[in-house]
């Protein structure tokens, strides 16, 4: 799943689930899954009845939870429902202390009723769900009474024709939430990943407008509540509907506006949130722009296997005498976390020890060699090619180091890695000390 790295940080899921366990634990998990020509356990995301069966297995496994999800309706994806509530949540924590009671309301929640639960059982808030859909709702209430939570979760019965906010005008809710039907009826054939995960129930995906008029609705019946609720937040499946309905958010004056980014296996979501309380704050979650700053200042470690022949000893010991070789400062970092790493340092270089060793060695050799120093005449020294050779190699040295890197050599099962994370300076040059020191452990 490439995008787990930009999961929310709390999210469980940006681990995937051990199939190889699911398979052992729940033998009907087998039907669904395959051993690849790796020995690893494929599991079959194309397949509905398989997708709605690891839904189940995982609410019960992770959240305790005992769900029904009905064929032809839309099975949610667990880690992408959790990524919208602890954005959420962030939100409470910018605002309030974790002893507040909250209460929300969720449009549109679906036969699964999966954001109350999740929200209820998770962070024990109080949760009102709305659907237009009677028998949607009837699911949802089973499941709310399976999983003894109807002193936190109500579900009501909504007109389509009439408020998407059922809230009254003595009452108060702490945030709303929407998974809003993200197409336009005129886009019916969309390859939508999540679309595919329904059969033929429109509704929950499709509405005339698309996504954008749905939540246009939203953002007007907020305009009339106003502080009704502290925090409306709805989330949206094109990027590109973001900065409409920013643009009117402003128009109705919103005091605060943020946005979030979802990001789960091949999938990408977004979110935006508004409130009119000057008091409230919101904050951005974004996190593949984070990555992106991130990667522009510090990219991946490079790292070697070293060969089977050393052991822990004998490798730290040809490390020793490579560094010493390459006259680098050191600064020893000891780890007392990570018992996987042998040794651990900050590297400096001053000059460059490491360029033509090859002709330096072959050139002390000569000159160990030879016992008598050549002269001229008038008995003055003569320069040799191989001195003069020598001296052109030999680099002054310099106040600022030409790179500053960390270097690790650590075990891991019975496998000896080196790695080295450029931070600073020439990069061309670590690199070169890098190659250095894994051909000297070949």
């Amino acid at each position: 799943m490439p995008n787990n790295q930009f999961m929310h940080p709390r999210n469980i899921y940006r681990k995937p689930p051990a199939f190889k366990e699911l398979a052992v634990k729940y033998p009907e998990f087998n039907k669904y899954a395959s051993v690849g020509l790796n020995g690893k356990i494929v599991f079959d995301f194309k397949n509905q009845d398989g997708l709605r069966l690891l839904t189940t297995i995982l609410l019960k496994k992770d959240f305790d939870l005992d769900v029904d999800l009905p064929v032809g309706r839309l099975v949610p994806t667990i880690p992408l429902r959790l990524n919208y509530l602890l954005w959420i949540e962030d939100l409470f924590n910018l605002n309030y202390d974790n002893t507040k009671k909250i209460k929300g309301i969720d449009i549109g929640t679906g036969s699964s009723c999966i954001y109350p639960l999740l929200a209820a059982k998770q962070f024990q808030w109080s949760m009102v769900g709305t659907d237009i859909n009677k028998e949607a709702v009837k699911n949802a209430i089973k499941n709310v009474e399976k999983n003894n939570l109807q002193n936190l979760i109500q579900v009501l019965e909504v007109s389509e024709w009439e408020r998407l906010l059922p809230v009254a005008v003595d009452e108060h809710y702490d945030f709303c939430m929407c998974n809003p039907p993200f197409h336009s009826f005129s886009n019916l054939n969309s390859s939508d990943d999540e679309a595919d995960s329904t059969i033929g129930i429109t509704s929950e995906m499709y509405t005339m407008g698309g996504e954008v008029d749905f939540v246009r609705k939203m953002i007007k019946e907020s305009e009339i509540l106003q502080n009704s609720i502290s925090i409306y937040t709805t989330m949206v499946g094109y990027k590109a509907s973001l900065d409409p309905l920013k643009n009117e958010l402003k128009a109705i004056g919103a005091c605060t506006i943020a946005e979030a980014g979802f990001y789960q296996g091949r999938n990408a979501r977004w979110g935006i949130a508004w409130t009119f309380q000057p008091d409230i704050k919101l904050k951005d979650f974004l996190p593949n722009k984070e990555f992106q700053k991130e990667k522009l200042k510090i990219r991946p470690p490079v790292s070697f296997k070293i060969s089977e022949s050393y052991d822990s000893k004998t490798a730290l010991t040809k490390l020793s005498e490579l560094l010493d070789i390459l006259k680098l400062s050191i600064s020893v970092l000891k780890s007392k976390i990570d018992e996987s790493v042998l040794y651990q340092a900050d590297i400096q270089a001053y000059e460059n020890t490491w360029t033509h060793q090859r002709r330096k060695r072959r050139m002390e050799k000569r000159l160990a060699g030879c016992k008598r120093q050549k002269t001229n005449d008038s008995g003055s020294h003569i320069v040799s090619d191989d001195e003069r050779t020598d001296k052109n190699l030999d680099t002054t040295l310099n106040s600022k180091p030409l790179f500053v890197a960390t270097l690790v050599l650590r075990k891991t099962d019975n496998t000896i890695v080196i790695d080295m994370l450029h931070l600073d300076g020439n990069r061309d040059n670590s690199h070169q000390v890098f190659q250095f020191l894994k051909n000297r452990f070949i």
